[in-house]
């Protein structure tokens, strides 16, 4: 007799774009849940090209350059198609966009923090990075200014560029897509707001009661409990493998809920 996989049957809905080749999504399929997805937000372009170009004519001067996402990765690979210096370092938020550097850029990666986020991500930089050095920081639009509050409070010479913009573009039908899974996944702070925004904040915290809700990340967890949501699995280590051990093991009666 075959085993029962810990997912199986379980329907979940990504809230973000995924294909065959995206880590969750592969991980998601193999315990057995089936996945809908359906992105509530959008990459657009920078808002202006002028800073991006300005920043990469200076990059060999760089010692550091600096990615908080897989998107800005992309936005920086097709601007810059050539290998890149042999002394640039590169510093990442996470596995997920060391994995973009490496299959865009063609380079391991120099720093990846203990924990996920921007503070993290900062802190590491500050004890690692000389104070001569020049830093590159490309981000989204509406990133959180902290990572580059703190490299400049810290006497770091960082230039910090938008690299492309997050659009909120939560389809129409979205809450009909919700009613059609059991649990419903959010990547980033920007996926949550598009569903409030798109429904109202009352009607999105009524309809998804009774929904699982997981969040990659301390960030998307506080915005979506900003929300009244409630979020019942939140790993401590933000990655794929994190969240779909938690929600096998809540599946599975562990029930282990948010990480602090």
């Amino acid at each position: 007799m075959t085993s029962r996989l810990p997912l199986d049957g379980i329907r979940v809905l990504l809230t973000r774009a995924a294909d065959g080749g995206d880590a969750l999504t592969r991980l998601l399929h193999a315990a057995g849940a089936v996945v809908e997805s359906s992105p509530f937000i959008t990459i657009g372009p920078p808002p202006d090209e002028r800073p991006l170009t300005a920043a990469i004519s200076q990059l060999e001067h760089c010692s550091w350059l600096v990615f908080t996402s897989a998107h800005g990765v992309a936005s920086f690979a097709a601007r810059f198609p050539m290998p890149l210096p042999e002394r640039l370092k590169i510093a990442v938020i996470g596995p997920s966009t060391a994995a973009a550097i490496e299959q865009r850029l063609g380079r391991a990666v120099d720093l990846i923090p203990p924990a996920f986020v921007a503070e993290a991500l900062a802190e590491s930089l500050v004890l690692t990075a000389q104070r001569s050095c020049r830093i590159l920081l490309w981000q989204a639009q509406d990133a959180r200014p902290v990572l580059a509050a703190k490299l400049r409070n810290a006497g770091l010479d960082i230039t910090a560029v938008s690299g492309y913009t997050t659009v909120e573009s939560a389809p129409a039908d979205a809450l009909a897509r919700i009613e059609d899974n059991d649990v419903v996944i959010f990547a980033s702070g920007s996926a949550v707001r598009a569903l409030v925004h798109e429904v109202g904040p009352a009607e999105c915290a009524r309809r998804l009661r009774g929904k699982l809700i997981a969040c990659i990340g301390p960030v998307t967890e506080a915005e979506a409990r900003r929300f009244g949501l409630h979020v019942e699995i939140r790993p401590h280590a933000s990655s794929a493998l994190a969240l779909v051990e938690g929600l096998s093991a809540y599946f599975a009666g562990g029930r282990p809920g948010c990480s602090t």
